[in-house]
């Protein structure tokens, strides 16, 4: 069962979707709490998706990742939709309108702790302006309360040029904090998370890359939903990218996605090929492993 959060222009924002196990979509007022009602169960993991600039929970990536994700857990998957304000042309107006978007964020995520869902089961995906959305309503909610937050691409405009936010600690958000880079014009130059994976030439580029939405910044959902499938494992950095803390070895089979060990200890800057096509994946130095 499942549902989507929804409030009107004149209440601000639109907000999220649950889709669980029998792909079922409903509609929802924001402020909406009883889960269960909705087929949702707190003693069920749960999964929330935020969504980029001129997105929405319909986007093609996050639809493919409602997928990948229901075939491998259970309970419901929430996504934020604020598409009522994304969908403009003007980012940098979006920019302006972040923290009262991420209240709205930090005050679901304390609805689904009153709910009683268990937040060491728990799990989050940003890209984008959406990534900062994670990052910022899962410090406030609590540091540390949820087990895992993968970013994509954490948007550099607008961010990285403000203290207030550059300052922060991306590896407060949740228990382990993956970030994947890919670009270096939209995305992010910071590597704080506790695993930076650094996607084709150094994050910075993609060969793969083409028109908008997949450029090298847009491309990073797609890799990472093609890694609940095809494997991009972390190899030696052998373009010598600028790194100021290399991760100095990893296990055998190490890889970058929802699959990633968290339980390693694997923490700093890692490194891994990705090809022109899809599935994009590139393990040709992959055999040329740092044990741990």
């Amino acid at each position: 069962m499942g549902a989507h959060f929804y409030r009107s222009r004149l209440g601000q924002f639109v907000l999220m979707s649950i889709i669980a196990e029998q792909n079922v979509t409903t509609n929802v007022a924001s402020d909406f709490e009883d889960f269960e009602v909705l087929g949702c169960n707190s003693s069920d993991p749960f999964a929330v998706i935020v969504h980029g600039w001129k997105e929405s929970c319909q986007t093609e990536w996050l639809v493919d990742m409602i997928g990948n994700l229901s075939n491998v857990r259970r309970g419901c998957i929430y996504c934020m939709n604020y598409n009522n304000f994304s969908r403009h042309d003007d980012y940098f107006g979006l920019v302006r309108q972040f923290l009262p978007i991420s209240e709205v964020l930090v005050t679901k995520l304390h609805q689904l702790e009153k709910f009683g869902y268990d937040f060491d089961d728990g799990y989050m995906f940003g890209f984008s302006y959406g990534a900062h959305l994670a990052l910022d309503s899962l410090r406030r909610f609590g540091p540390g309360k949820l087990a895992a937050l993968d970013v994509c691409e954490p948007a550099g405009p607008g961010f990285d040029g403000e203290q207030q936010y550059r300052e922060k600690d991306p590896k407060e958000a949740a228990k382990n904090v993956q970030c994947i880079h890919t670009s270096d014009n939209y995305g992010t130059h910071e590597r704080k998370c506790h695993q930076n994976w650094n996607l084709g030439r150094c994050g910075k580029s993609q060969d793969a890359a083409g028109p908008y939405p997949k450029g090298s910044h847009g491309l990073c959902p797609y890799m990472y939903n093609s890694a609940f499938k095809h494997d991009f494992l972390a190899m030696p950095n052998k373009q010598r990218c600028d790194t100021k803390r290399l991760a100095p070895a990893w296990p055998k089979g190490f890889r970058m996605g929802y699959f990633m060990d968290r339980k390693s200890d694997v923490i700093g800057d890692l490194f891994a090929a990705t090809s022109r096509e899809y599935p994009y994946f590139d393990n040709t130095f992959a055999n040329e492993v740092n044990e741990v």
